[in-house]
């Protein structure tokens, strides 16, 4: 069952969401993966609670697992998986402790 995210921790997926880029070799399409990432920005939009259920968190773990960071972002690919590496235990925290 879907329950919100703490904001603190939408706001911060937001932000590398939007600092994220489709890398080269990376499934799909350009088009298709601003689609998939404009999906998520969009479940996670300020505007309203974001509402992810488990299954939700593992696809978004597993979307920013394939993304990379945009050349705006000024970002290493290290740099990105280390800040992709430490989202990934509190956003299952995060479920976790709402189901419980």
């Amino acid at each position: 069952m879907p329950s919100a995210l703490p904001e603190h921790l939408a706001t911060r997926l937001r932000t590398v969401l939007r600092s994220a880029d489709h890398p080269p070799g990376a499934a799909g399409t350009p088009t298709q993966w601003r689609a998939a990432r404009d999906h998520w920005l969009d479940l996670l939009d300020a505007s309203m609670p974001a509402e992810l259920d488990e299954s939700d968190v593992r696809r978004l773990i597993d979307f920013l697992s394939e993304c990379g960071p945009s050349r705006a972002s000024r970002r290493t690919p290290a740099e990105w998986s280390k800040t992709v590496d430490a989202l990934v235990p509190e956003l299952l925290f995060s479920t976790r402790q709402r189901l419980a």
